[in-house]
């Protein structure tokens, strides 16, 4: 599980048009039906195709859950990096991927449809049994900070990297799992805003002299 960001990334999921489609389809009902009450027959019936077909791609109703989920988190992971490498400072790369990391989750319609009404489906994955998938996020935002420090552009002591990594992590959770808040965070100028006025000056914090 130590690895399971990386996995997402690296996972060889069916690829072509009728796959997509399945998926596509299997993403509706889970946002509509959430998963409790989440079957191949209504996903057959809603993308017009047989169980048999569906079942070729997908033996069983986990295997296709489990490739639903892993194609959401690399979507999200594969746009999240092409946003922090997109920016040329550090401060630019913690802004655009705070505020983009945000805006995905928070807008995310199966998340946000299990934490509404199976929150016993999804909660424990992010708060007591969050272990793993801390670990493996945190390794990943870490990778973004030691590479700044090789270019020269931070100076921070490696011991301290993975605390900052983490309380990056636990600010989006926070903000995902709880979404009532008086922080700006309902659009994408808030948000930024928000990373500008109480993250950014961290990060110049940590320019070498």
């Amino acid at each position: 599980m130590s690895d399971l960001l990386k996995h997402a990334l690296e996972a060889d999921l069916p690829a072509d048009e009728t796959a997509e489609r399945i998926m596509g389809a299997a993403l509706t009902q889970a946002e509509d039906f959430g998963l409790r009450r989440f079957t191949v027959d209504d996903v057959a019936r809603r993308v017009g195709l047989s169980r048999v077909t569906i079942y070729r791609y997908f033996p069983k109703k986990d295997q296709l859950l489990k490739a639903l989920v892993l194609r959401e988190m690399k979507r999200f992971l594969t746009k999240v990096d092409a946003v922090v490498e997109a920016q040329p400072t550090p401060e630019d790369k913690l802004i655009e991927g705070l505020s983009y990391s945000l805006g995905y989750l928070r807008g995310h319609r199966l998340l946000n449809r299990l934490l509404r009404t199976e929150p016993e489906l999804i909660l424990p994955q992010l708060t007591v049994q969050a272990g793993a998938l801390f670990t493996a996020a945190r390794a990943r935002i870490a990778a973004h900070f030691h590479a700044e420090i090789a270019a020269g552009r931070l100076s921070l002591p490696a011991e301290d990297v993975d605390g900052m990594a983490e309380l990056l992590i636990r600010i989006v959770v926070s903000l995902v799992l709880t979404p009532e808040t008086v922080l700006p965070v309902d659009d994408e100028a808030q948000r930024r805003r928000l990373a500008e006025l109480y993250l950014a000056p961290i990060v110049r914090s940590l320019r070498p002299s």
